[in-house]
């Protein structure tokens, strides 16, 4: 796979840097959405994967993330992200007419893969959902939701709570890496981009029946950061007739980069193949 590093311009004029990874013969296209916090080199070795298939990735770096502009995790809204991913939906149509891409997210990026696939389902080929935050956590209640809702609102920026890099996955190494990574947030959510969430979730409630894409739904049933009840609520509401869901027993947050990684990229290969 040949990888060449681009960039376009998101709203605000903010600087968007993305991946194009080209594989010698190109029999489809995909568009990578990455987590919070991280960035979308991380997935180099998903990349890999896909490009065995012969598949045209393209990955980028959200907006406050990782190589591109912005104040680091600083957001009002999901829509925001949304609108920088139609974009590259732009320019990916511009280099692929004629491909139907699908697009595959994980964690937050899931939530913004999601959200982008309810406004835009003509133009994709399926969908593919891994960690996906449908439900706050079992430890956040009503009235701390609310909260969050009105802080991100009138104070985004507004530093609330760290993320514990233990939980993405069970192998120490790849937490290490993490931990170590310079493109990665290391610091605390600000309170802007838990409420855009946790707002983004309660439209996901209203919307999910209207979903009719191929859709896999993937999700560690050891996820100690995004309950895997949100995955079970996408498959039991979402309007698709071709959903596949699968609930990894004592995988944690980042089923890509768990020991048992390559069961669930077989998974995630499979199901690309048959659509």
């Amino acid at each position: 796979m040949q990888r060449e590093e681009h960039s376009l311009t998101g709203g605000g004029g903010v600087r968007i840097v993305y991946d194009a990874w080209t594989p010698s013969n190109v029999e489809g296209v995909v568009v990578l959405s990455h987590g919070m916090g991280e960035h979308a080199r991380r997935y180099d070795h998903v990349v890999a994967r896909l490009g065995e298939l012969g598949l045209a990735v393209y990955a980028p770096d959200h907006r406050g993330h990782g190589r591109s502009g912005g104040k680091r995790m600083y957001l009002r809204s999901i829509d925001e992200y949304t609108a920088d991913l139609h974009l590259l939906f732009g320019e990916v149509a511009a280099r692929h007419p004629g491909q139907a891409p699908f697009l595959v997210g994980h964690s937050m990026g899931a939530m913004i893969a999601l959200a982008y696939a309810l406004d835009h389902q003509a133009s994709l080929r399926a969908l593919a959902l891994s960690g996906t935050p449908v439900v706050p956590g079992s430890g956040i209640g009503k009235p701390a939701i609310a909260v969050a809702k009105v802080l991100g609102r009138i104070a985004p920026a507004t530093p609330v709570q760290a993320l514990n890099s233990a939980y993405i996955s069970k192998d120490p190494a790849v937490v290490a890496a993490y931990d170590a990574d310079p493109l990665v947030y290391h610091g605390k959510v600000p309170a802007g981009i838990g409420g855009a969430m946790l707002t983004q979730m309660a439209v996901f409630q209203r919307r999910l029946p209207s979903l009719t894409l191929p859709t896999l739904v993937m999700h560690g049933a050891s996820d100690k950061l995004v309950d895997p009840a949100g995955s079970r609520l996408i498959a039991d509401r979402a309007g698709s007739r071709d959903l596949t869901l699968h609930i990894y027993d004592d995988l944690h947050h980042e089923v890509f980069n768990e020991p048992e990684q390559d069961r669930v990229l077989d998974d995630l290969i499979g199901w690309l193949k048959t659509h």
